[in-house]
């Protein structure tokens, strides 16, 4: 009947939420209010990080664990997490990296808290999370999750929104062209005179004088929307094709998350500051 359909779409709702930081208590109060306020107080059919899930706020390893369980051990294992620079370095400190045990050995300490479990699972984040059209529209959830869990190209029409940690950098034609540094680290296009792009809308050519920097956010023509973090100066972002969702959650500012498809942002306060910006 109707009301089972209407039951149906609201399950298929996600939440991407922003860089989180260690801050567990501050997660667990976004996805309640989210659930309460945007989805009927009812479960997302995907709860997505755009990493950096550690460092500087007061529960890293806790939250590894609490996403790791709900991606891999909950009853409906949806939970999912891009890879951010500071999980890439937390997982280097968990291996063993000589860098990071002997420069930033207290940063780092709270690995030690790591399971093999959690260790294993930070290794194999992925970079990227594309999520198709289709599997906004009302589609088993299971098609939900086998989008989110690929690797996926730019190139498909149906792929609407990337979620990435840092960013991507505008002009290239597919996912493997761009580098691991780009994904987990990029804030500033610079330097660029003259550099062509193509896409689904056609090709063209970005105007960027030397020595100038710009948000690549700003760059970015589509045609997929890109969700992603790691920019707490600038705060929310909200470009034509591009959304920043990193709102200083480990600052004492806010952590916010995005519901999907109906576009609306959510956020909570820090509950204080654990770190200066």
């Amino acid at each position: 009947n109707d009301n089972d359909n209407d039951d149906d779409t609201r399950h298929q709702k996600i939440l991407i939420v922003g860089d989180v930081h260690g801050c567990l208590d501050e997660l667990k109060a976004l996805v309640t209010k989210a659930c309460t306020m945007h989805n009927y107080a009812r479960e997302f059919a995907a709860v997505i990080l755009v990493g950096d899930l550690c460092n500087k706020g007061p529960y890293s390893s806790e939250v590894i664990q609490y996403v790791r369980e709900r991606n891999q051990t909950t009853r409906h294992r949806n939970w999912y997490a891009v890879r951010g620079n500071h999980d890439n370095a937390a997982l280097a400190a968990a291996l063993g990296d000589v860098h990071c045990q002997q420069g930033k050995k207290k940063k780092y300490e709270w690995v030690q808290s790591l399971s093999d479990d959690d260790v294993e699972w930070m290794s194999e984040l992925p970079y990227t999370i594309t999520i198709r059209k289709k599997s906004l529209g009302g589609v088993a959830k299971e098609q939900v999750e086998k989008n989110v869990s690929s690797w996926t190209r730019l190139s498909s029409s149906q792929d609407d929104i990337i979620v990435v940690h840092a960013g991507l950098l505008p002009g290239l034609s597919s996912l493997e062209d761009q580098t691991i540094e780009t994904m987990t680290t990029l804030r500033d296009v610079q330097g660029i005179e003259y550099q062509t792009y193509q896409n689904e809308q056609g090709s063209g050519m970005l105007l960027l004088p030397p020595g100038s920097h710009c948000a690549w956010a700003k760059l970015w023509n589509g045609p997929q929307v890109v969700v992603f973090g790691h920019d707490a100066k600038r705060g929310l972002q909200k470009e034509k094709y591009a959304i920043g969702l990193d709102t200083g959650a480990c600052y004492g500012k806010k952590l916010t998350g995005i519901v999907l498809p109906d576009e609306e942002l959510v956020s909570v306060d820090s509950f204080k500051t654990y770190c200066d910006i």
